[in-house]
């Protein structure tokens, strides 16, 4: 008659130890798994977010309109006005514009025009709404964070005779409107993106 024979304590440590490296592999393996799929997550929250900017920007460009509006002093400002990025807290936007297409439930269901900027602050691209196109001395415009982590914002202006401008309106141009707009974002770890967009005429 046979004896069965248990494991010797050599056996064991040699099973344990086979199944600890096992373990840290398949652990290892698991867990570039989750890096990777965090990863992948965090670029398509990226360029999502990115394609969404850029698509706000198309609709309010497509959406300009030729049409003044009064400062806070009475002073009539451009229909589209630009300029070199200013980031002190009391600079004006980038760029301000009007726009049309605004659906108002107020009035019906119509469509009226807005005021709408956009800036950079504090590393964030920032879009700007006035409650009122002509303002009074308490107008203050809606801030909207499009963007975190951006370093520098910039645009120009494609004017008649196909030139880029740095700002609009300039002198000798009589048109209230330029032909596009460049935007371009420098953001960190990212690079530099530039896209144009036609404005309406």
């Amino acid at each position: 008659m046979r004896t069965q024979r248990g494991l010797t304590l050599i056996e064991l440590v040699i099973a344990i130890g086979v199944f600890a490296l096992f373990s840290a592999m398949a652990y290892g393996a698991l867990d570039r798994i989750i890096a990777q799929r965090d990863r992948l997550e965090s670029e398509q929250l990226f360029w999502r977010t990115l394609s969404l900017v850029f698509l706000r920007v198309e609709e309010d460009m497509t959406q300009a309109r030729a049409r003044r509006v009064r400062d806070i002093d009475g002073n009539l400002l451009p229909s589209l006005r630009g300029q070199p990025t200013d980031t002190r807290a009391v600079a004006e936007p980038t760029l301000e514009f009007t726009r049309g297409g605004v659906i108002d439930l107020n009035i019906g269901g119509n469509t009226v025009l807005q005021r709408v900027g956009y800036r950079l602050q504090d590393d964030h691209l920032v879009r700007l709404t006035w409650p009122v196109l002509d303002r009074g001395p308490q107008s203050k415009p809606t801030e909207a964070v499009l963007l975190k982590g951006v370093e520098a914002f910039s645009v120009r202006f494609l004017g008649p005779n196909d030139e880029w401008l740095e700002q609009w309106p300039v002198e000798g141009v009589a048109n209230e409107l330029p032909r596009g707009v460049e935007f371009t974002l420098q953001l960190k770890g990212r690079g530099e993106f530039t896209r144009s967009f036609v404005v309406n005429d």
